[in-house]
């Protein structure tokens, strides 16, 4: 998704404390499309995942490792119940955000009541209003598996108290990755109206080691209000279409193959059979249901599904097949849309791809095909035809792009069978029955000039689309953008409003607090959601940037904040009072990246010096990267800057990515992690002139896996945590001694001494210094762990608020010591905070007070470029110029707020368009509170 700013003034000028002003105009953040499937990005969402999790010998997910660690952190709990006394357990409180939902592909309003609307996130769990959206409460159970794929009620009269909804997403849970969908543990049912779920447990496996079950991936759900006297339900599974006669408690397979029960030896995914399938029942009782040719574990093209196709039935026990004519055709996942108005009508938008021969090579393309379907049940004739009216590009050439079958819907309007929606990436309308393009509008996803902004208030990437009883006219569509309402779905330009108030499903990748005391201010990076700010500890957050969110900071007096989104790019931003942007520029050093052949991660890490706000870090691939004045670089422009930037390491690693950092406190080192398990130690990190790289890997770690985190101790830059976050390794160690030793103190958090078996991925570590000894703190996979005393292999962990925080997916944690606040990114359940007990109170480092003073200017005589050096007693705002042998203005090479003590500003022999100037002898001129000092530079290239 991508958001824009809001109507601005933006500062032009060097810097961001004195503003030449520009009239007002929006901005917007460019990012790409293909948010999943990753068709666009070299190191998509999709493998940056993959490389988090992935057994690092096998390069694959451990097989339905969710289901595994969730039993595993079960039992680990119940060992450890009576260990909660002895621990001063976080009291955790959600703050949201209440207003910014995320991926949603299950809705349903209540026949009896429209207010009543039972929703899903499909990493959310199960959310309840009872005014129609306005607010939500949550009634899932924390540990119950809280991937919500679809949600149908039983309408019979007496019965609507009975809901049911399927659970495991195949494709485009990024809380794992494409080679290990989030998987499901069958169906669960709510006899109270939604209040509280149970697993039906003949869906339920006991033994989750292993896919064998059909049952952990559920597209759709269906009853039959026909059939008063049994409780009868169909279910899309993984394989094929089941049916219950006893709601639940047995099951046989009517349409494609019966996969479950089956023998431990037996993974579905060496079985041959359809992974999509479909189902819709019609207003006049007969059924649809499709099974795809596509199996997403093994390649289709050579070996056929010969249950693959499209079908109806009358009785849900006996169908007709009804499969069209598709010559060269794959098809893959198919979405059912039925007419309530003309129930003998129903639609099948169908992800194919087309198969031809280049010579001897095989070349598919990617295509959408909606077909009619008309039924005439007086003497069962059915005739299908097909259209073409958005092959894959709209009138405003924005495509109607599925996303490898991830994001699609088909809709037909209550009272109008030929109007008609359509969803993928965007949403469409039809007013003829998809007869025409002059008659399809797109009313949702990006916007109408197939630019990368929002369509206004509404969302991309759609999942489902329901009207409300009583006026159809009104919609609620769920996308990735959770729920959203429209009350005209008519109208030339459709108007729609958030109906996310509470309903907590967003995906944080990050999160960073304010570093001053008691403020509540926040931001965070979530999944496809961009990147939002509290200000004052309210649940409703304000958007920023779009994208993918990614790393975010901000600097000790909340002057300058920094957000990035995917792939590393990076935004320094300034606010005004009312926190509306006032200045921006991107500041990564993206180009050196490209140069240096080398990508960035898909969310890419970076850090701010804790005693020099202006000087950051930047992973950039297999280089670390420092500038020493972010301030420097000129303000407005959406373009990645070289300014200033210079790399740390100068000889490349030889494997992995910078994928973890830290600094510590006093900022005398920076400790920084790879993808491939090495460690390294930047000693006088604080000085550019003498930096020491100190490769600490030790001999303990796992190999070839991923550091996720790393964590200095606020009080002893030679204490760390390490953080690898692959499954199936030991995850967790310790050094007292700059990283000269370690430990490993994954203790109870391990199921097998090697780091094998079922124990959790974990992301994130904090060392927090109490008054009485350290918190060690977690976060997992399966939520937050904690222990006051580390004891290498035997370690406790105890794991914190079961109650509230439950098996979220931790991400991130960031913690405040000057105050003891601790802030908790999940994904999929928002943003948590607890206050420490018992912290022990600890500032950032004074910085030593020194007149202002011009220090070193290095290299000089300089080739290329030279730092000048100087200090100032506070801080305040500085302006640099290089003028040339006789006085005249060359450059403004710096105007902006600086930070107390030494600071540094780069010259690379240029002028103010850009160009090089000739050698020679400049000067520079550096004016601080009416103050002004001097120096030569000479110039020889």
């Amino acid at each position: 998704m991508k958001k824009l700013f809001p109507l601005l003034y933006i500062c032009l000028f060097f810097g961001d404390s004195v503003c030449i002003f520009s009239p007002q105009y929006a901005i917007e953040i460019q990012d790409d499309t293909y948010e999943i499937g990753g068709k666009e990005d070299v190191m998509s969402r999709y493998e940056y995942l993959r490389l988090l999790t992935a057994n690092p010998k096998t390069g694959f997910i451990p097989t339905n490792i969710h289901a595994s660690e969730q039993e595993f952190g079960r039992k680990i709990q119940f060992k450890n119940s009576s260990l909660r006394t002895q621990q001063n357990p976080l009291q955790l409180q959600a703050v949201g955000p209440t207003n910014v939902g995320g991926r949603t592909r299950a809705v349903a309003f209540d026949i009896r009541d429209e207010n009543i609307i039972l929703a899903g996130g499909v990493s959310g769990g199960v959310w309840k209003s009872t005014d129609g959206g306005l607010s939500w409460s949550k009634k899932s159970h924390l540990e119950n598996r809280n991937s919500i794929t679809c949600i149908v009620q039983d309408i019979r009269v007496g019965k609507e108290d009975t809901w049911y909804h399927g659970t495991g997403e195949l494709v485009g849970n990024s809380a794992r990755a494409r080679g290990a969908p989030f998987r499901g543990n069958g169906i669960y049912k709510s006899t109270d109206n939604g209040e509280s779920w149970h697993p039906i447990s003949s869906t339920q496996e006991d033994d989750l080691s292993q896919f064998k079950s059909q049952f952990q991936y559920i597209w759709a759900i269906e009853i039959n209000p026909k059939n008063e006297e049994q409780d009868e339900v169909l279910v899309a599974t993984y394989g094929g279409i089941l049916r219950s006669i006893d709601g639940g408690d047995s099951w046989n397979a009517v349409l494609g193959d019966r996969l479950f029960d089956l023998g431990d030896s037996i993974d579905i995914r060496r079985i041959y059979t359809s992974s999509y399938t479909s189902l819709e029942r019609s207003e006049n009782g007969v059924f649809y249901a499709t099974l795809s040719k596509q199996n997403t574990f093994l390649s289709t093209l050579d070996i056929p599904l010969p249950k693959s196709g499209f079908y109806f039935s009358k009785n849900g026990s006996d169908w007709t097949e009804i499969t069209p004519f598709m010559p060269g055709a794959q098809h893959n996942r198919t979405v059912i849309g039925t007419s309530p108005s003309n129930p003998d009508v129903a639609y099948f938008m169908t992800d194919v791809d087309t198969v031809t021969m280049i010579g001897s090579e095989i070349k598919l393309t990617n295509t959408v095909v909606i077909l009619e379907h008309q039924l005439n049940l007086i003497n069962d004739s059915t005739k299908v035809k097909g259209f073409d009216p958005i092959p894959r590009h709209t009138p405003n050439d924005n495509e109607i792009d599925t996303q490898d079958s991830y994001n699609m819907t088909i809709r037909v309007h209550p009272e109008n069978s030929n109007l008609i929606f359509v969803g993928a990436v965007n949403l469409y309308r039809s007013t003829d029955g998809l007869r025409t393009k002059k008659n399809i509008t797109q009313i949702g996803g990006y916007n109408l000039d197939g630019g990368f902004s929002s369509y206004p208030n509404h969302h991309p990437d759609q999942h489902e689309l329901v009207f409300l009883p009583s006026d159809p006219t009104s919609a609620l569509s769920a996308s990735d953008g959770g729920l959203i309402k429209t009350e005209n779905i008519n109208a030339t330009m459709v108007a729609w409003q958030s109906r996310n108030e509470g309903f907590i499903t967003s995906q944080f990748f990050s999160i960073a607090q304010s570093k001053i005391p008691n403020d509540p201010t926040m931001i965070g990076g979530m999944q496809d959601n961009g990147t939002d700010l509290t200000t004052d500890g309210s649940l409703s957050w304000q958007g920023i940037i779009g994208g993918d969110g990614g790393y975010a900071a901000t600097t000790n007096d909340n002057a300058l904040w920094l957000a990035s989104f995917q792939n590393g790019q990076t935004l320094r931003l300034t606010f005004n009072n009312s926190f509306d942007i006032s200045s921006f520029r991107r500041v990564d050093p993206a180009g050196l990246v490209a140069i240096a052949n080398s990508n960035y991660l898909f969310i890419n890490p970076f850090l701010l010096d804790p005693n020099n706000q202006n000087r950051m870090f930047c992973a950039g691939g297999n280089h670390l990267y420092i500038h020493p004045n972010i301030s420097q670089i000129p303000g407005g422009s959406q373009t990645p800057t070289n300014i200033g930037w210079s790399k740390v390491n100068e000889t490349p690693l030889q494997r992995g990515q910078i994928s973890a950092l830290d600094i510590s406190l006093d900022s005398e080192n920076v400790y920084y992690g790879t993808t491939d398990g090495n460690l390294f130690r930047l000693d006088n990190a604080a000085n550019e002139t003498q930096f020491n790289i100190v490769d600490i890997t030790s001999n303990f770690f796992p190999k070839e896996a991923n550091i996720s985190s790393i964590s200095v101790n606020p009080e002893n830059n030679q204490h760390i945590l390490v953080i690898f976050s692959n499954y199936t390794v030991i995850s967790i160690f310790e050094s007292t001694d700059g990283g000269e030793s370690f430990e490993n103190i994954s203790g109870n958090l391990e199921e097998n001494v090697d780091g094998s078996g079922s124990g959790p991925s974990i992301r994130w570590g904090e060392i927090i210094p109490l008054t009485d000894g350290n918190l060690y703190l977690v976060g997992t996979s399966i939520g937050v762990y904690s222990t006051k005393k580390l004891d290498e292999t035997t370690t406790t962990w105890t794991k914190e608020s079961p109650n509230l925080l439950g098996n979220a997916v931790v991400t991130m944690m960031d913690y405040r010591p000057s105050d003891g606040n601790l802030a908790i990114a999940t994904h999929g359940n928002g943003i948590y905070t607890a206050q420490v007990q018992d912290f022990k109170q600890i500032e950032t480092a004074t910085q030593e007070t020194s007149p202002f003073q011009v220090l070193a200017a290095y290299p000089n005589p300089f080739i290329g470029k030279t730092k000048i050096h100087y200090s100032i007693p506070e801080n305040g705002e500085v302006r640099m110029d290089i003028l040339s042998q006789n006085g005249k203005l060359i450059r403004t090479i710096l105007w902006a707020f600086q930070y107390a003590g030494k600071n540094t500003v780069v010259w690379e022999g240029n002028n103010t368009t850009g160009y090089p100037v000739a050698n020679g002898i400049y000067h520079y001129r550096i004016r601080y509170k009416n103050q002004t000092k001097t120096g030569k530079l000479i110039l020889r290239n």
